[in-house]
């Protein structure tokens, strides 16, 4: 059976449909078959380059695994200026002019977030996100509040107790996962996988880890926007339960982003809002 394809992410392939950007995909190994053409058939005149595709569960290693394929494949396809990681619920609110203008300026600097705000909400329950193993995250878990969830974090706490603890040699930096970075620091992502592997592996949601930990106290922190204060997405989070943080979705009287220079592309969108965005961003060009 083919999975259907969301029009909020065919909105996205044709915002950014442009001769000067190359789009690759990851597409989730768990939607089923999905139809590449459907897609290449909405661009005139992007490339969509589909990459290996991995089972990827929210909060596992999966996650960095996915983004890794990415990384891998667009490293290799040619030379770029920068590479921006996307969901499909992401928009860019800058026409392609202007984000190529921008980014044109900026070849040396990436922009990433690394900042206090997740270590910050609960300190213990992050320090449990790394120090110890998570075996069951990516099999048993996911998002689920199910058994399997309790005993993992029981693990966790008796491998405390037993005083392991991943993280003795290295320094733990956090922020958000999406990200604007130029060749150079996907190279070197790359050229470290097996470093990666080795330090998230059976974590819990190391997307939000791996490269601002691998970069710490190496010269790419200082090519950092802002300090790594800022990555140049709108990103309005709430509370949706008692541990769960999540971004709210933006509605036609967000517009007013289009405007803001601080912010290329934000975050989430429906097909409805997105359809506003696209319209309004093409009056731009």
């Amino acid at each position: 059976m083919t999975k259907d394809i969301s029009e909020e992410f065919l909105n996205l392939v044709k915002a950014l449909d442009s001769d000067t950007h190359t789009i690759f995909i990851h597409v989730d190994r768990k939607s089923g078959d999905f139809n590449e053409d459907i897609v290449k058939n909405n661009l005139h005149h992007s490339a969509a380059i589909f990459v290996p595709r991995v089972d990827v569960t929210w909060g596992g290693f999966s996650i960095v695994r996915g983004e890794l394929s990415l990384m891998k494949v667009a490293n290799a396809y040619g030379e770029f200026n920068h590479f921006h990681l996307l969901s499909g619920e992401d928009f860019p609110v800058k026409n392609n002019e202007q984000i190529d203008n921008y980014f044109e300026n900026h070849p040396d600097v990436n922009f990433l977030e690394i900042s206090q705000r997740i270590p910050e909400q609960n300190q213990d329950r992050f320090r449990l996100r790394y120090q110890q193993y998570h075996f069951l995250q990516d099999k048993f878990i996911g998002q689920k509040h199910n058994i399997f969830k309790y005993i993992d974090f029981a693990s966790c706490y008796l491998q405390r107790f037993l005083g392991i603890n991943r993280t003795r040699h290295i320094k733990i930096q956090s922020g958000a996962q999406w990200f604007s970075l130029n060749q150079k620091l996907i190279r070197y992502i790359v050229e470290h996988e097996k470093w990666i592997i080795k330090h998230f592996k059976n974590t819990y949601c190391p997307d939000e880890t791996f490269i601002q930990t691998l970069i710490a106290d190496t010269e790419y922190m200082q090519t950092l926007y802002n300090s790594g204060q800022e990555n140049l997405r709108f990103v309005e989070f709430y509370w949706k339960a008692k541990h769960n943080l999540t971004p709210r979705y933006l509605n036609v009287r967000d517009i007013h982003l289009i405007d803001n220079k601080k912010y290329f592309f934000a975050r989430k969108f429906s097909k409805e809002v997105s359809d506003v965005f696209l319209r309004n961003l093409k009056n731009d060009l």
